[in-house]
């Protein structure tokens, strides 16, 4: 399991990170003052509207296979990310010789064995993504029971608010 945490939170975290990047391509429908009843997602369980639900999406044979690919590539490249930048200063604040430190550091370097790594990650992850998917399938079933439960609870605060109990 523990392969899959780095992966996992690079497929996590990128894309969000890339998406914030990017202007909305319609403006907000409801200003903020004034947000949508239930803001979360279409009731059909997808991530946006028009799109198959994420369980569907999750369990596609095509996006796993790509997302595999990119998990290898993402892995290898962060084995070969250069890491004296990073290890120097620990070396002078642990009060060593930052000039000790190889200059052409890695993680492939420092852990060879790391190397096989990347093809493991890349190979579990279809497994992986199918039980994220049947996760996002029960999560898609609940939401509706869910959203009514919240509905009720809101009009019976609502209720209460205005001395009716």
């Amino acid at each position: 399991m523990r392969i899959l945490a780095l992966p996992a939170a690079l497929l996590v975290a990128l894309p969000a990170a890339a998406q914030a990047q990017l202007p909305p391509e319609h403006p907000p429908e409801h200003p903020p003052e004034h947000p949508p009843e239930h803001p979360v997602a279409p009731a059909d369980g997808a991530v946006h509207a028009g799109e198959p639900p994420l369980s569907q999406q999750l369990r596609d044979p095509a996006m796993q296979e790509s997302l595999a690919a990119t998990v290898a590539v993402l892995g290898e490249v962060l084995l070969d990310l250069p890491l004296a930048p990073i290890v120097e200063p620990m070396a002078e604040a642990a009060g060593r010789d930052p000039a000790s430190v190889d200059p052409d550091l890695t993680l492939r370097k420092m852990r060879p064995e790391a190397g096989e790594i990347p093809a493991r990650a890349a190979q579990e992850l279809p497994r992986a993504l199918d039980r994220a998917a049947a996760m996002a399938g029960t999560v898609e079933t609940v939401r509706p029971i869910l959203a009514d439960m919240a509905g009720r609870l809101m009009e019976a605060l609502e209720e209460a608010r205005r001395g009716g109990r």
